[in-house]
């Protein structure tokens, strides 16, 4: 399975937390839920666009370095990953994200390098959340966060 995603963990979290909460019931597991869906599809596109301009093939039909053409696993494994829901278990959500690891390891293996092979950077940065895509997944987060509170404070 493709790796758990990533924790809420932006600035301010735990008062915009605590704000939803005191708003009523359901705002924060919708906040949660919405802030875990944006950040997964912003995350997956950012792998699909890192695996498409990377000098490794993922792409089916693509020729790699060895002139053996991809098998398009791993591209299709982001995009399956990206529809699953965010489950909960009692009060504790999971997003996946990423790679589907049993499906088509060799997406981790490239991004991570090995002795013969050299790490893809941006690719590693989006599959383990990093850099710009890091803060990036924290405003987007920090955003929806904002947006129920403003539509609660609406509804009354």
């Amino acid at each position: 399975m493709a790796k758990k995603g990533f924790d809420l963990d932006f600035d301010g979290f735990l008062d915009f937390a605590k704000t939803v909460d005191e708003l009523g019931e359901g705002y924060l597991k919708l906040a949660v839920e919405n802030a875990f869906q944006k950040s997964k599809e912003y995350v997956s596109t950012e792998i699909v666009l890192a695996m498409n301009k990377s000098k490794y093939a993922f792409a089916k039909g693509e020729r790699n370095a060895k002139n053996r053409p991809a098998t398009g696993k791993a591209l299709t494994s982001v995009k399956e990953v990206a529809r699953l829901p965010v489950e909960w278990d009692g009060t504790t959500a999971r997003a996946y994200m990423g790679v589907d690891l049993d499906v088509a390891p060799e997406g981790l293996i490239l991004a991570l390098g090995t002795p013969t092979v050299r790490k893809d950077t941006t690719l590693y940065n989006a599959i383990k959340v990093k850099g710009k895509v890091r803060k990036a997944v924290d405003s987007i987060q920090q955003r929806e966060f904002q947006k129920v509170i403003n539509e609660a404070m609406k509804n009354g």
